[in-house]
């Protein structure tokens, strides 16, 4: 019960700061160009070859000494990266030595080291409430 809680509020978190911050539907990052990769697209990249390995604490490790404070596609990647080990299953986390717990703790340090620290799970569904209304009140005039 305490990790289907866990689950729900992390992905609620990402996609509230997708949908809040970046105007997207989901916190999910995507590269810039195919061709021209750009150290954001690299770091990315990186990242997730190091999770299809199940080297987690290794990419967390990665992760938070490539943040840039300033660089918002470090933080939508941030945000994608504990969502991807959101996804991932109880037996993939645990043999990686990585627990949901630590996804949570990691995404509140990230939204703390980007400043919103204050976004909890009902002030991110009152400000969705609001956009969805406000798309809808749009949509229909």
């Amino acid at each position: 019960m305490h990790k289907d809680f866990l689950m729900r509020q992390i992905e609620f978190i990402a996609t509230a700061i997708g949908e809040i911050i970046f105007s997207k539907p989901s916190s999910k990052y995507e590269m810039q160009s195919e061709v021209r990769q750009l150290e954001s697209d690299l770091l990315y990249v990186l990242l997730c070859n190091m999770l299809d390995k199940k080297n987690i604490n290794g990419a967390e490790d990665l992760l938070f000494d490539m943040l840039e404070e300033d660089n918002r596609d470090h933080f939508l990647i941030a945000v994608d990266f504990y969502n991807r080990l959101n996804h991932m299953t109880d037996a993939e986390l645990q043999n990686a030595d990585f627990s949901r717990e630590e996804i949570e703790c990691g995404l509140n340090e990230i939204k703390t080291m980007y400043g919103l620290s204050i976004i909890n799970q009902e002030q991110s569904l009152n400000v969705l409430l609001e956009q969805t209304e406000d798309k809808l009140v749009k949509s229909y005039y």
